[in-house]
């Protein structure tokens, strides 16, 4: 595993935000808040989210502001973390903010990883941040292993957990169906929340473009 010293350096203490949203119910158990971190160095072929991993849309979060604009979200019973790949992020900043969820909070934490467990343990930088994490979905996305399971991109991809809060659900593993969360605000701006079935994009492309409608993704 290569992480990249200009992301780790312990001088540099903030996150890369791309979006958060306050409530789904597609991304974990019960309702959750998602912070999907800008950035990835995995470039997985077919990724939803290599779009917006190369945007220059984005911005720098403290962990105490993030760890603040989670703690002002009302009902909800975890967060998830997604992006990008959030192990790729300033990991003292990672661990500041996974900190102060698990000490200040009782939310329950889930991430999605383009990295292995076996990764991750092996090495120190991100071993310690296991220890905040409920729910861990690990490894690359592979397109021809999409077949619509629950949680995960692809069937290689392992949900792993690592507390025993969500001992109950460890079948969850072998269920499909995903749902996606679709919002338009102000007529523009178009999001999706969730993992889209395979072919999503395109299909949703040209449906609108029979109305004369476009997609910027």
């Amino acid at each position: 595993m290569n992480i990249s010293p200009s992301i780790i350096d312990s001088n540099k203490r903030f996150l890369l935000i791309d979006r958060i949203q306050g409530h789904t119910q597609t991304l974990g158990p019960g309702v959750r808040a998602v912070v999907w971190f800008h950035g990835c160095s995995r470039k997985c072929p077919g990724c939803i989210a290599a779009n917006m991993n190369i945007s220059t849309d984005f911005e720098q979060s403290t962990p105490g502001d993030l760890l603040e604009s989670i703690k002002s979200t009302d009902d909800i019973e975890g967060i998830t973390i997604s992006g990008g790949e959030p192990f790729d992020q300033n990991i003292g900043a990672l661990h500041e903010f996974l900190h102060g969820i698990k000490t200040g909070t009782n939310l329950s934490v889930m991430a999605y990883t383009g990295y292995l467990m076996k990764e991750l343990v092996e090495n120190r930088q991100t071993r310690g941040l296991l220890r905040y994490i409920d729910i861990l979905v690990d490894g690359p996305y592979v397109q021809s292993l999409d077949f619509g399971q629950l949680w995960r991109g692809s069937e290689n991809q392992q949900i792993h957990f690592l507390s025993n809060r969500y001992a109950s659900l460890k079948n969850v593993a072998e269920r499909k169906g995903r749902s996606v969360e679709v919002s338009i605000v102000d007529g523009r701006a178009f999001s999706f929340t969730g993992i889209p079935p395979k072919g999503f994009r395109k299909r949703l492309e040209d449906r609108l473009s029979e109305k004369d409608l476009a997609v910027v993704w």
